[in-house]
């Protein structure tokens, strides 16, 4: 992900504090993807925990009751001026390594097994998914 921002940076000669990821969500699978994104990246194989991605209107949605992680789709990461209210309508979810949510306490103040935030589309407010342990994974405990 930062080797994105720094090819933007450096082709676009903006300074890359000046960037950060605007999130779509993809109504593909990484099978029907054919070409790599001219700017910034593609993320497959995410997993979602206490809710579930609704493709037909492309939001967050309450979870199956006894399904409490599922797939995600695909996430285009693309490069954006951070002056860019790219968080609006969205749900600032976390994405972590694993599942367990805990790790040592990076400088940052963030767990070590915290990746970042991702702007996901939501009808609802943020709270709703924070109260609900919404979050993104990059593995499952199976």
């Amino acid at each position: 992900m930062t080797a994105a921002l720094q090819s933007y940076a450096r082709r676009t000669q903006t300074p890359i504090d000046a960037l950060q990821f605007r999130t779509t969500v993809l109504p593909l699978a990484a099978e029907d993807i054919e070409e790599p994104q001219t700017e910034g990246v593609n993320v497959h194989g995410l997993f979602l925990q206490g809710a579930k991605w609704d493709a037909p209107k492309s939001i967050l949605e309450d979870s199956e009751p006894g399904v409490p992680i599922v797939g995600f789709p695909v996430i285009w990461l693309q490069p954006a001026d951070i002056e860019e209210n790219v968080a609006a309508g969205c749900y600032q979810c976390p994405l972590y390594k694993t599942s367990t949510r805990r790790g040592e306490l990076s400088t940052t103040g963030h767990s070590t097994n915290f990746v970042l935030y991702l702007a996901v589309p939501t009808a609802r407010p943020p709270d709703y998914w924070v109260r609900r342990g919404a979050a993104l994974l990059c593995m499952t405990d199976d």
